[in-house]
């Protein structure tokens, strides 16, 4: 029994990391988007939606490094 807990906790983890860098992915693919949109469209919201979009890249590498870091 303890080897198949073992398989299945390093499936998990790799399952988790392997989300936490598409996740990653995804937020580089946000900021891509909102910088593209607010160089055509102009709007008084522009400044707060780049900034939220960069925080959203900052935790997602949070979440990164704290997912490999828990999955050691």
């Amino acid at each position: 029994m303890t080897d198949l807990n073992i398989l299945f906790q390093n499936i998990v983890r790799i399952f988790f990391d392997i989300g936490a860098v598409l996740y990653l992915i995804f937020a580089v693919v946000v900021v891509k988007q909102v910088t593209s949109m607010s160089k055509n469209v102009y709007d008084k919201f522009n400044g707060i939606l780049i900034t939220f979009s960069y925080l959203h890249l900052v935790f997602s590498v949070f979440f990164l490094i704290l997912t490999i870091l828990l999955t050691l």
